[in-house]
């Protein structure tokens, strides 16, 4: 299984990048700088336009783990789980050996309450996200999902009219820098290097890097090594910028796959004009992976998205 689904869920990150990831285009070198600029102007601005979407990560306004046993939610005090815009008892949530369901409260199922496009049975069986099937859990403006990490289940709730959501300012990029964006070398392992990813809740998983992309600024040599989403390379790293003007955690960078395919030695564009915050860099209720070691780079790389505030 991937490690997205004990990180942040692969699913998940590709309905994110859905927006903006049909500029991975602009990673193949452009005929003209003006051109260049042009594609990273817009490719920011989709992708700043996909976090405010109603269903983004600035909507995120929880996490909930599900223990054994039950967990009351909705907007009354009485709940386990408090949330604002549901009914007063939206319901209860049952998690036993890997089961999810969601039980009626006593006065049953509000009818704003929706799952999947219709209202919810009594009892509600939910899928969580690493099933071929997700569930899709509504009430109003508020979306809850099942999340699977690690040996853990986990409610993610989204609101529509979240505080980070509503008041949403924008997101903060250093000028475009042509001299980041490079043309490394890519030297693929046979066989793929076994990588031991840890996301931010402390859980781990093991995931094959097919290579990696070997590169120069200032005259020294670095390396950082992907792994593979779907058709392109996924970059976690984390360079000398995250003490002062960059996320703490690190960024992520997706590029084209290297000139000549994963197998065979060749060479593959790091736009580093592109690289932007994991989604931890926006709430403190997502799943993301953190850079292994070897993408911890001991340089400044000052390009790209920074902090966000």
């Amino acid at each position: 299984m991937s490690y997205a689904l004990v990180m942040t869920s692969r699913a998940a990150i590709r309905a994110s990048l859905a927006a903006f990831t049909l500029c991975l285009s602009s990673l193949i070198p452009a005929t003209t700088h003006a051109q260049t600029t042009a594609d990273l102007d817009h490719w920011r601005k989709a992708y700043a336009d996909n976090l405010a979407q109603p269903d983004g990560w600035l909507t995120l306004v929880a996490l909930q783990w599900l223990p054994e046993g039950n967990i009351t939610a909705g907007s009354a005090s009485d709940n386990k789980l408090q949330l604002q815009h549901v009914p007063v008892h939206l319901g209860i949530f049952q998690q036993h050996n890997g089961h999810v369901a969601l039980l009626p409260p006593t006065e049953g199922f509000s009818p704003s309450v929706l799952l999947d496009g219709k209202p919810a049975p009594s009892p509600a069986a939910l899928a969580a996200d690493d099933t071929p099937h997700p569930s899709d859990l509504f009430s109003g403006d508020v979306h809850i999902t099942v999340i699977h990490r690690g040996d853990r289940y986990y409610l993610r709730i989204k609101d529509a009219y979240a505080p980070t959501r509503v008041h949403f300012r924008g997101l903060n990029w250093y000028a475009p820098n042509p001299a980041l964006r490079i043309t490394a070398r890519w030297v693929p392992y046979t066989p793929a290097k076994t990588v031991h990813i840890l996301n931010v809740l402390g859980q781990s998983s093991d995931e094959q890097a097919p290579g990696y992309a070997e590169f120069q600024i200032a005259g020294k040599t670095y390396k950082l090594e992907p792994l593979v989403e779907d058709n392109s390379l996924f970059f976690d790293f984390r360079d000398l910028t995250s003490r002062t003007t960059t996320d703490g955690a690190g960024r992520f960078l997706n590029t084209a796959f290297p000139s000549n395919g994963l197998a065979k030695p060749g060479t593959v564009v790091l736009d580093f004009n592109y690289a932007h915050n994991p989604p931890c860099g926006y709430t403190p209720y997502a799943t993301c992976p953190l850079p292994t070691e070897a993408n911890r780079l001991p340089v400044a790389i000052p390009a790209g998205e920074k902090r966000y505030d």
